[in-house]
Parts: C-alpha cells; sequence; structure tokens
C-alpha cells in the first residue's frame, strides 16, 4: 500500500466515522435516557432518505433544503413512535421489548417494499462527482457536505446534553429515572423528547446520505448493525462512546477496503466487536449519558 493510499483510505475513513457517529448517537440517546434499544432505528433512516430523494425528485428541491422539511417530520414520527408503541412496551420485559422493534424494522422494510418496489434510488446532481483535492487523496464533495453537518450537529446535541436545562433533565432521567420523578420531572414527556430528538437526527443524515448512497426498503439494515456495532464497541448510553466508536470503525472499515476485499473489508467492524465484548464486555468508554 503506497501513503497516497493509506491517506486516501484515512481521509474517507475520517468522513465516514462522522457520518456513522450522527446515525449511531440517536440510538445511544434513547437507550441512555429509556433503556430501551431500537431495532428499528435504521429504517427510520431510510424513510429519511426518501424524503430527502422525493423531495428531489418530485419538486426538485435540494437534499439539503429539504432537510429542514424531513428533519421536523421524522421527530413527530418519533414522538408518535413513543406515544403508540415505546410506552407500551417499557412495561414489557426486555426481551419483549426488543421483539417489538424487531417487528417494527420488518414490518417498515415491507411497507417501503410495497410503496416504493425494491429499486435504487439515488439523488444526482453535479456535485455528485465533484471532489476536493487533500494532498494525494480526494474527498467528494457530497461526502464532505455529509462529514460537516455531521460534526456541526453533534457538537450542538453535546452542547445541549450539557449546557441546557433540557439536557440536564435528560440526563437527570438517564441517572435515575425514580430519583428525577421525585423532583417532579415528567417521566413520560422526557421519553417523549428522547425519542424526537433521536429519531430526528436521522432527519439530517438521510438527505445527505441519499446523495450518496442508494436509497432501497433495505439500507436501513445495513446501518442498524453498524450502529449498533459503533455503541457496543464505545459503549452503550456514551456519548463520547459513540465518537470513539465510530472513529475506530469508520478507519478500520476504510483501511481494510484499500488494503483487501470489500467483503473482508465489511467483517473488520463486526471482528473488532467480537475482540471488544471479549476484552471489555461494558465499552471502551463506560460512561453514561448521564455523565
Amino acid at each position: 500500500m503506497t501513503f497516497g493510499i493509506f491517506l486516501q483510505a484515512v481521509v474517507s475513513g475520517l468522513a465516514n466515522a462522522a457520518i456513522y457517529a450522527l446515525i449511531a448517537v440517536g440510538l445511544t440517546l434513547v437507550f441512555g435516557v429509556m433503556r430501551i434499544i431500537n431495532f428499528a432505528h435504521g429504517e427510520f433512516l431510510m424513510i429519511a432518505m426518501y424524503g430527502g430523494y422525493f423531495a428531489w425528485s418530485l419538486f426538485g428541491i435540494d437534499p439539503i433544503l429539504s432537510i429542514v422539511v424531513v428533519t421536523p417530520l421524522l421527530a413527530l414520527l418519533g414522538m408518535a413512535l413513543y406515544g403508540g408503541i415505546v410506552r407500551f412496551a417499557l412495561k414489557v420485559p426486555e426481551i419483549n421489548q426488543m421483539a417489538v422493534t424487531l417487528g417494527l424494522s420488518l414490518l417498515l422494510q415491507h411497507l417501503a417494499l410495497v410503496l416504493f418496489t425494491g429499486d435504487n434510488m439515488l439523488v444526482t446532481q453535479p456535485r455528485s462527482t465533484a471532489g476536493v483535492v487533500l494532498g494525494p487523496a480526494v474527498i467528494q464533495v457530497t461526502h464532505l457536505i455529509a462529514c460537516g453537518a455531521s460534526l456541526v450537529l453533534l457538537g450542538l446535541l453535546y452542547l445541549i446534553l450539557r449546557r441546557t436545562d433540557f439536557g440536564l433533565v435528560m440526563r437527570a432521567v438517564a441517572q435515575s429515572r425514580d430519583g428525577a420523578a421525585l423532583s417532579g420531572i415528567d417521566i413520560a414527556t422526557v421519553y417523549k423528547w428522547a425519542m424526537a430528538v433521536g429519531i430526528g437526527t436521522l432527519g439530517v443524515t438521510g438527505p445527505l446520505l441519499v446523495s450518496i448512497l442508494y436509497a432501497n426498503p433495505h439500507v436501513g439494515a445495513l446501518f442498524t448493525l453498524k450502529a449498533f456495532v459503533i455503541v457496543i464497541v464505545g459503549g452503550l448510553g456514551s456519548f463520547g462512546g459513540v465518537l470513539v466508536g465510530a472513529l475506530i470503525v469508520g478507519l478500520a472499515e476504510s483501511i481494510a477496503g484499500a488494503w483487501f476485499s470489500a467483503s473482508i473489508a465489511a467483517a473488520v467492524p463486526f471482528a473488532i466487536l467480537i475482540l471488544v465484548l471479549l476484552l471489555r464486555p461494558e465499552g471502551l468508554m463506560n460512561r453514561s449519558l448521564a455523565r
């Protein structure tokens, strides 16, 4: 491997890591506050991708601008998910909760297959083939925009969680639901907003991602798996763990893809997952959202 190829792999891996982190942060936020694993997380990303695609194909709206519409809609879907399904699932054992969200994932996949068929859909624009030269490496403009937007939103989420009353309330519930309730915090409202934020972040990622990757009914399953690898490697419920996990997965996947075949590169994140589970089951950063 030459230095130029290695640098290209690193640049691509860092760009992918920022996107992966934004996808996974919603998953870890919901788990950190509500202690429920949402197996349908990727399917809401798929819905956001379709939203960005149809805004472009039907109305000529740039995917970047469609974020203004798609994000509030995804947040509303998150609230509806909590009010219609999750609030009832929280009352049953964890294995039943997993079955409920897994069933929702399969339902959304098949509904998308019925409504949109199995065709691949991609936004193509002049900037889709444009690139920015960084020495011997080149990064696509679409990747650069998605990476920049991801970093901005991750920074904003961090500030909200650490510097606002809303974030303080969410961290209090994450630390102790009973203690928060005794302090007068409306737990159900916090759960509803946690789900809205967790799903709403995908409203930014989806429209940006549809300029990079095909949208189809099964694309969400791929990102659900990667998001789970990231949050488990970093530590379930840890904001910082998401960043570390995404960085490891993004770089390892990209560098392995430059060295080996695509099929081997796809297996690398899961090899890392197994290694972390064997050596450090609690994740690399065992810090809860509350800290």
